[in-house]
Formats: structure tokens, C-alpha cells, sequence
């Protein structure tokens, strides 16, 4: 598996949700090679083996900056591993 993770490494909200991706990558026991890229964007992008799964992260309605959760990242990545 191939994960492509966009973020800003100036945004707390944003690292979080980098950190929630590679545990719950460790904690499911899957083979993945992650790729991070530092990008300028209002909100994380997760792409997994090519499709892209950011509208499955929950959006914020007003453009404020929702958090993400442990368990909305891993079921999100456990639903692609199978």
C-alpha cells in the first residue's frame, strides 16, 4: 500500500493527523510506504494506492479548522487495506 499524506508542518491540527496516520498504519499491521509532502493547504490530504480520500476526513462546514480523530483515520485506512 501506498499512502500519500499532504500537510502543513506548521499546522499542530495538520501533524496530528500525520501522527494518527502512521500509528494507525503500525497499530493494523499493514505493509504501507508513506509519503509526506509539506504543502500549503487548508486541510490534510490522504491519498491511498492512488485515490484520493480526503472527503472521507471530516471537512469543516465554516472553514474552520476541524480536528481529525485516531479512529476516523483508522477506519479509514482499515477499510482500504482489505
Amino acid at each position: 500500500m501506498e499512502i500519500g499524506l499532504f500537510y502543513s508542518k506548521q499546522n499542530s491540527r495538520h501533524r496530528q493527523a500525520a501522527t494518527f496516520v502512521k500509528k494507525a498504519v503500525k497499530n493494523l499491521g499493514i505493509s504501507a510506504t508513506i509519503l509526506e509532502r509539506d504543502t500549503k493547504m487548508a486541510f490534510p490530504r490522504l491519498v491511498v494506492d492512488g485515490f484520493d480520500l480526503t472527503g472521507k476526513l471530516a471537512k469543516p462546514a465554516n472553514g474552520a479548522d476541524t480536528p481529525i480523530s485516531y479512529e476516523m483515520v483508522e477506519k479509514i485506512i482499515e477499510s482500504t487495506a482489505w
